[in-house]
């Protein structure tokens, strides 16, 4: 009698089979993860190139840096007194809260987008794209995405926000100019941060956001917030004493740690960041209370003006950094505080070693 061969596997052979399938599962999954980060990280390096290539061309083109944001509050500003750069956008009562990253649109082959924020003479902060039919209607321009100004490590799209009645997307973006090593003048009142003192003491001596260590003081980062009273604010690489190379001009951040990069990616009032703040310092909790029962403080709260605007991001151990030379550096969260300010200023004579 000829026997039948068996075919198959037993429940016990299975069940091995399956146990070293999830073994070497287990063991890849964190190899593609990283894999996947490193190549997100690389993207993130390339869109800040791509905005420092921005600058280069733009202050070619004009002479002049683009100003970090232009804000002028309610203040009327007679347009002849402003220079050039800022003309585009000049309002009899405003300067439209245009942030630097509208600016260099047309350098990034954005021109068509450009010219919608430049037809647009009250304020950038509600405008529409054009719909003759219906002024109200059409997507905010904020809302517009813009890969290059967004890092794939952050995984916040956006948001939904109520303007004009019309329900829309506000689009965040996580580059942000340097500010260098200044504050924010003041604790935001509601939500106080008790290390508010220390992070002053950082700071380049009387420099705040309303008059930043800028292109036209001796100290300071070269791309400063356009305040009320300061209409001078567009440097020029010449002013960058300590060196493009040593100077710090754009970094990252965690859009939802911040309660101002929320504001979407074109306007002024997304501020940009400081240096005295330590790289990656955790603001993301949405208001007092929430940090509070964490057993965190209003330091740990995206509502803080201080601590949420330092540089931040979702790369390990650190934050990817543009120069003024167009290099992109990695800074280890752990750099030391005062080469971390040196490199944020312009003119401070300090000399730095860059953590890698």
């Amino acid at each position: 009698m000829v026997k039948k061969s068996r075919v198959g596997f037993t429940l016990v052979e299975l069940l091995v089979v399956i146990a070293i399938i999830g073994i070497l599962v287990g063991l890849l999954l964190p190899a593609v993860q990283a894999a996947r980060e490193a190549a997100r990280r690389m993207q993130c390096s390339n869109n800040l190139k791509q905005i420092g290539l921005a600058i280069h061309n733009y202050e070619n083109a004009t002479k002049r840096l683009p100003p970090g944001s232009g804000f002028y509050g309610g203040t009327a500003v007679a347009l002849g007194s402003l220079p050039a750069p800022y003309q585009r956008f000049a309002g009899a009562q405003n300067l439209n809260r245009a942030h630097l990253l509208v600016r260099i649109l047309p350098y990034i082959e954005q021109t068509a987008l450009y010219n919608e924020f430049a037809g647009d003479v009250v304020t950038t902060d509600n405008a529409r794209i054009s719909n003759p039919s219906n002024p109200q209607g059409g997507e905010l321009l904020r809302g517009l995405t813009i890969s290059s100004y967004i890092c794939p490590s952050d995984n916040n799209g956006g948001r939904s926000a109520t303007v004009d009645g019309i329900a829309s997307r506000i689009q965040p973006s996580n580059y942000h100019f340097s500010m260098g090593p200044t504050n924010a003048m003041s604790d935001n009142p509601n939500c106080q941060c008790p290390l508010f003192a220390t992070f002053v003491a950082r700071s380049q001596a009387g420099t705040n956001v309303n008059a930043p260590a800028g292109p036209f003081t001796r100290r300071g980062g070269i791309l400063p917030y356009g305040a009320t009273g300061n209409p001078g604010y567009c440097g020029k690489f010449g002013d960058v004493a300590d060196g493009l190379s040593n100077t710090l001009f754009f970094g990252e951040t965690i859009v939802d740690w911040s309660a101002h990069a929320l504001n979407g990616w074109s306007m002024a009032n997304q501020w940009g960041r400081f240096t005295q703040i330590p790289i990656n310092w955790d603001t993301r909790y949405v208001d007092v209370a929430t940090a509070t029962a964490a057993g965190k403080t209003g330091c740990e709260a995206r509502c803080n003006w201080n601590t949420a605007e330092g540089f931040k991001s979702r790369h390990t151990g650190g934050s990817q950094m543009l120069m003024g030379d167009g290099s992109v550096q990695f800074f280890s969260q752990n750099i030391d505080m005062l080469a971390y300010n040196a490199l944020g200023s312009k003119a401070g004579g300090e000399v730095a070693t860059l953590e890698q």
